[in-house]
């Protein structure tokens, strides 16, 4: 079923159901307030009565009398239940009246009443009593009216609110009739919308003027339109983004093919010399296995280096904090280069500067910066502990300042670079291990005059 068919069915059944409470209700409490009422009516005539029986003479007479002018039923019971005068009845033939509810609750509290079936009279009546003296002798006066006086009564009022009820239904059945249209429309508008957001017209708009509910799924149709439009923008620039990450992939793994190349090559070249002469000169063939050694290395080297950018980068490490002194740490990281590369100038400013963090991976910094520096420079490499910071300086060719950002990112490399050997890994390295000590690399640089390189660390 459609919104506006359930919306009519549970609205007509919660209607529906109101309305028959609302009868069932007002039917019973309309009954009980004509038995009130009409009980209050027979204790104002027994009050009246009261006063003029002491005046009566022949109780019988006056009791038909009463039934003549009133229309009640009355009795006249002594405190032994024997009957002394009745409407309706020979009192003489009549049972003893003691056991009756009335009289019982009268003789209790001075007045009762009764709804219950006539065994004399074969009809249903209401009953009341009262206790009083008459004559000095206690006796008890009971009115009694017909159940079916009162229900006739009670039905021609029940019959005026059943009209009112009836209007009330009619009434009912024409808003839910109104309202069904309504939402009807309303929601055809939002449809029709929807599917021309569907078909990519995002300006379209559901006008609903028909309740606050309509408009607020107007306002977020709205917003859905503004959220999609931008989506498609987005998607849009995310294919162009994956176009061009498609593109950095080919150039990395075309940069990669290329700096594994030349030493494969080489060892591929000497291992061939070598099998095609056996009889190789013993100091030829030391040299070229020396080559080989060496390829099979830088190779082994740049595997290492980016199964250790992977790990970085899935979060695999956790530093190992040592409190140690960078200075000496410096220092001597300094000596090994001085050995590795004797034809360089290296320079250690500062003084002893105590750090907690991980040694290891703080080595691996300071060596990757230096291996930076011999790449883009061929003067004195300047290594300085100062202000808390450990900065790596050279006099090399500089960054452009549009490159500055780019260099730390994985296989990035210069355009200026001619340096092999290299897949761009070393600053990438630097700026994970920095992450996982909350620090920062810093790099300042100026085309042609050098870099300045540095990190600080507490």
């Amino acid at each position: 079923m459609k919104l506006h068919q359930h919306f009519s069915i549970n609205f007509s059944l919660i209607f529906f159901i109101s309305i028959f409470f609302t009868a069932f209700i007002s039917y019973y409490t309309l009954k009980e307030m004509s038995i009130k009422q009409y009980e209050k009516s027979l204790a104002t005539q027994m009050e009246l009565l009261k006063i003029q029986l002491p005046h009566v003479q022949n109780l019988q007479e006056f009791a038909q009398q009463i039934k003549e002018k009133t229309e009640n039923r009355f009795t006249l019971i002594d405190d032994d239940g024997v009957v002394l005068a009745e409407s309706d009845h020979d009192p003489q033939t009549m049972e003893n009246h003691s056991d009756r509810k009335e009289i019982k609750k009268a003789r209790a509290d001075a007045i009762g009443y009764s709804l219950r079936h006539s065994a004399t009279l074969d009809v249903d009546f209401l009953y009341m009593a009262a206790q009083f003296e008459l004559h000095k002798k206690p006796v008890f006066l009971r009115l009694s009216t017909k159940l079916e006086s009162i229900n006739k009564q009670f039905f021609k009022m029940w019959l005026r609110i059943f009209s009112i009820l009836a209007i009330s239904i009619s009434l009912g059945l024409f808003i839910i009739y109104k309202l069904n249209n309504k939402i009807r429309l309303e929601i055809e508008k939002v449809t029709n919308t929807l599917d021309e957001i569907s078909n990519k017209n995002y300006k379209a708009v559901v006008n609903a003027t028909f309740s606050d509910e309509f408009r607020q799924i107007e306002a977020h149709t709205k917003k859905l339109s503004t959220r999609l439009e931008k989506r498609e923008k987005q998607k849009r620039k995310y294919t162009a983004k994956i176009r061009l990450i498609s593109k950095q992939r080919s150039d990395i793994i075309s940069a990669i093919s290329h700096e594994f190349k030349n030493p494969i090559a080489s060892i591929i070249g000497y291992a061939q010399t070598l099998l095609d002469d056996p009889n190789t000169n013993e100091k030829i063939r030391q040299r070229f296995l020396e080559k080989i050694v060496k390829n099979s290395n830088k190779i082994s080297y740049m595997i290492d280096r980016l199964s250790l950018a992977t790990k970085f980068e899935n979060g695999d490490f956790t530093p190992i904090l040592t409190r140690f002194n960078l200075f000496e740490l410096a220092g001597d990281i300094l000596n090994n280069f001085q050995d590795k590369y004797k034809e360089r100038t290296f320079e250690l400013l500062g003084e002893e500067f105590y750090v907690k963090a991980d040694k290891t991976m703080i080595e691996m910094v300071i060596i990757n910066l230096l291996d930076n520096a011999i790449k883009y420079s061929e003067g004195k490499i300047i290594l300085e502990i100062k202000d808390s910071s450990l900065h790596v300086k050279d006099s090399g060719i500089g960054i452009a300042p549009d490159e500055i950002e780019k260099v730390t990112n994985k296989f990035y490399r210069s355009n200026t670079l001619s340096w092999d050997n290299s897949i761009g890994l070393g600053l990438a390295l630097v700026k994970h291990i920095l992450n996982l000590h909350n620090s920062n690399l810093e790099i300042k640089s100026e085309l042609g005059v050098g870099s300045d390189f540095s990190f600080k660390l507490a």
